[in-house]
């Protein structure tokens, strides 16, 4: 084990695979916005990688950041003491269940992997099943939203942990605020996976009112039919694949769209959705799960999930006057000030953490 800090009680620990630094997914934002909330809220964390993919250069920059970090196996989390652990987990581990038992634990749950099997169409082998143990081995779950706690008890979870509780996402204030924005680039920002549609916005690029459009798209996990949909269209010159982007990369990038495409079978929260509100990006998605929780009416819906439907909404951005769109911006950035900033996400764990000391 290795660690930045010569802390060994915390108010929380906090068990994760990933940190803010070179993420896969939407687990190391959360967790970049949990450090700020928790800081705002006065909450004292020990940030715990174990069962990570960094390599050497990447832990000692992780290291070098981040205050009260440790690096190491689940068995030397006994080093640490909190009232409460808890967890961000999609990998396998035996010593992890060991390590819940008897402890006040909380596992948050970014995505139902049973959902994400059907959704991409995959099979996730033993992860289905290590998070359903993960979950029946916790005190309590937490999910990102009604409509996902919704998809909890259709799963039948409740038989396996009756205490969840909903605890919506939230994002630090940004920059800055621009809106409206022009009519010229579309965005599509998140992994290029089957369930978010990462092609639908690309498909635009050759509908009536979009020829002089460019997309450019950031994330993860390149699709094959994606890139089979670029040659196979003659839009090569159009598209812009960025990668994995983050802080001074991902503020370019929001910078630099005139819109954000979320065309996702399935989204527990949304959280790109609230981070382009936050900026003043309209957003074009489909009126599912999370999604509809966070933006309410202050979004472009699809009527269903396919591309027709994304390709009516599209068109109904495309059309909007400047004062209408500029007004559409303002209310969701409202919402968002209201709902779902880092403070409000760290003051609802701390209400959690300090129901489960009691």
């Amino acid at each position: 084990m290795i660690a930045n800090t010569s802390r060994r009680s915390f108010d929380v620990i906090e068990i994760t695979n990933e940190m803010p630094l070179n993420r896969t997914g939407g687990v190391g934002t959360v967790i970049d916005n949990l450090i700020s909330g928790f800081a705002a809220e006065g909450i004292t964390a020990l940030w715990y990688l174990t069962d990570h993919g960094y390599d050497d250069a990447q832990i000692d920059e992780i290291l070098a950041r981040f205050p009260n970090v440790a690096v190491g196996p689940v068995e030397a989390l006994d080093h640490f003491s909190a009232p409460v652990s808890h967890i961000h987990s999609y990998q396998q581990n035996p010593a992890l269940t060991s390590y819940l038992t008897g402890r006040n634990s909380v596992c948050t749950i970014h995505s139902l992997l049973a959902l994400e099997e059907t959704s991409n169409n995959v099979r996730l082998g033993g992860a289905v099943a290590w998070q359903e143990r993960l979950i029946a081995d916790s005190a309590c779950a937490v999910v990102l939203s009604r409509a996902e706690r919704a998809n909890y008890l259709a799963l039948g979870y409740e038989r396996l942990n009756p205490r969840v509780r909903v605890i919506h996402n939230g994002v630090r204030r940004p920059p800055g605020f621009r809106a409206p924005r022009g009519k010229r680039v579309l965005g599509f920002c998140g992994r290029l996976v089957p369930r978010k549609h990462p092609e639908y916005v690309q498909m635009m690029l050759n509908e009536t009112g979009f020829e002089d459009c460019r997309v450019l798209i950031a994330g993860r996990g390149f699709s094959p039919y994606a890139r089979n949909l670029i040659r196979d269209h003659d839009i090569d010159s159009r598209v812009e694949f960025l990668g994995w982007c983050a802080g001074e990369r991902l503020e370019a990038f929001f910078d630099s769209i005139d819109m954000l495409a979320v065309p996702s079978i399935y989204e527990p929260f949304g959280l790109v959705a609230v981070e382009a509100a936050a900026r003043g990006i309209p957003v074009v998605c489909t009126a599912i799960d999370g999604l509809t929780e966070v933006l309410g009416e202050h979004a472009f819906y699809c009527a269903d999930t396919g591309f027709a439907a994304f390709r009516s909404a599209m068109i109904e951005w495309l059309a909007a006057p400047p004062d209408a769109l500029a007004a559409r911006c303002r209310d969701a950035r409202n919402r968002y000030e209201r709902r779902f900033t880092d403070r409000m996400m760290g003051r609802r764990y701390r209400r959690l953490f300090s129901a489960l000391s009691r």
